[in-house]
């Protein structure tokens, strides 16, 4: 019975999992127990600030929430973004370029909407980490 009352309790990703440079962080495998996507108000250390690639004073400084929303976009920050880090042969931040086109050109929602689904197992419902896509095991 416990069980069945955490799956019910369990957080679904919103608009916030939309990250500025266009990453979905309801698949980090942080979320969302020590974060909740970094334009939250739990966001964990490390997404903080994003001071190493710098994509939050970045947006602020071109007044945009989101990188597809800049002049400059896609710029060589963000090219140079998607090109790591590879975790077990993944690279997370590969699609940053075409989910940031793609979230442009469907809306934030509907993006969230298609990224929670397609990180979804289809047997048991659970969000799937961007690392364990291809070797996730369902536990129930």
């Amino acid at each position: 019975m416990k069980r069945e009352t955490n799956k019910l309790m369990k957080r679904i990703p919103d608009e916030k999992c939309a990250s500025i440079c266009g990453l979905f962080c309801g698949a980090c495998p942080a979320y969302p127990d020590t974060c909740h996507g970094c334009l939250s108000d739990y966001v964990r250390d490390v997404c903080q600030g994003c001071s190493k690639h710098g994509f939050m004073d970045c947006a602020k400084e071109h007044r945009v929430a989101r990188c597809y929303e800049c002049r400059e976009f896609p710029c060589g920050k963000l090219e140079e973004f998607s090109k790591g880090p590879v975790v077990n042969g993944i690279c997370n931040h590969a699609d940053v370029i075409p989910d940031s086109r793609r979230m442009k050109k469907v809306g934030v929602a509907q993006w969230i909407e298609e990224k929670t689904k397609e990180h979804t197992c289809r047997k048991c419902g659970e969000l799937i980490d961007w690392f364990h896509r291809d070797s996730h095991h369902c536990s129930s």
